[in-house]
């Protein structure tokens, strides 16, 4: 009978969509294609056995009897076809539409990051300006969030320490986390770095918690270094960040030096490490 032609190819398919799922997901991916296929293949039957007295069902209806049925099924299969595209083509530019936009959101955030990243450090230089006198000088501050510390802004007048760092510690890791807990932290006389480091590395390791692997990472081998928490004794919070001081030279940095240093730009330095953090939280939410 004619309606096998159809029904025996549908029941296949329909078959091997519900036991095989690559082939199902093969045709919701391609519907309006295989809808498409489909009705095309349909009339173009319907076409060829429009005029035929072969049977199409029972005894009683011939192709020439029931192609005015079949033209209207396989013509609505076409129609389908063409919503489930045009929803889909929508659907695809809508979610590109959005791609686009959240990619143009990202590189604005990356641009403000930056002109903050530079704010920041232009202000540790106006504030700190005497700290810098042999070239091997840099000043950090790092804001801490939930369980690390991310960099707000650093100054080296040496262009090869000045680069800013993605990196992010862990609140226990490195002086930064000594400092973060005992409220500052403070090292002179480091061995230079000389062949492979394994004599600063041992140094650095004896005194705070941190991997081999990430002191071999870090541009400045710092020879002397403080690490003072900045804290609001106004509020109860938590300090609101660190402040780390470093020199290449193993006896530039002094802990009174650098004490006093911080004292004298107190409030300006809270100041601006609120601002600069709060900033920071909202483009990274």
């Amino acid at each position: 009978m004619g309606f096998l032609w159809f029904l025996v190819p549908l029941f296949l398919i329909f078959g091997l969509t519900s036991i095989v799922k690559t082939v199902r997901n093969f045709i919701e991916h391609y519907l309006s294609e295989f809808l498409t296929a489909l009705g095309a293949i349909g009339l173009t039957v319907v076409d060829v056995m429009s005029e035929s007295d072969e049977k199409f069902l029972g005894d009683d209806i011939a192709w020439k009897e029931a192609w005015v049925f079949l033209l209207i099924t396989f013509g609505l299969l076409l129609i389908s076809a063409i919503v489930v595209g045009a929803r889909r083509n929508l659907h695809n530019r809508t979610v590109q539409g959005e791609i686009d936009k959240n990619q143009k959101l990202k590189e604005e955030i990356k641009l403000y990051k930056k002109e903050y990243y530079n704010l920041c450090s232009n202000n540790i230089l106006h504030l700190f300006k005497s700290f810098y006198t042999t070239g091997g000088e840099r000043i950090s501050i790092y804001k801490h969030h939930g369980d690390h510390f991310t960099l707000l802004g650093r100054c080296a007048m040496n262009k090869a320490y000045n680069q800013a760092s993605e990196y992010k510690y862990k609140e226990d890791e490195g002086l930064i986390g000594d400092g973060w807990v005992h409220g500052e932290a403070f090292v002179t006389g480091a061995p230079q770095w000389v062949n492979k480091g394994k004599t600063y590395i041992e140094f650095m390791r004896a005194r705070c918690v941190i991997s081999e692997r990430r002191l071999k990472k870090i541009r400045m081998k710092s020879r002397s270094i403080y690490v003072k928490t900045l804290n609001d004794v106004n509020t109860a919070a938590n300090p609101d960040g660190i402040i780390v001081f470093e020199s290449m030279s193993p006896t530039k940095v002094e802990k009174a030096e650098c004490a006093t240093l911080i004292s004298s730009s107190e409030k300006a330095l809270l100041a601006l490490l609120k601002d600069m953090s709060s900033l920071t939280t909202n483009l990274n939410r």
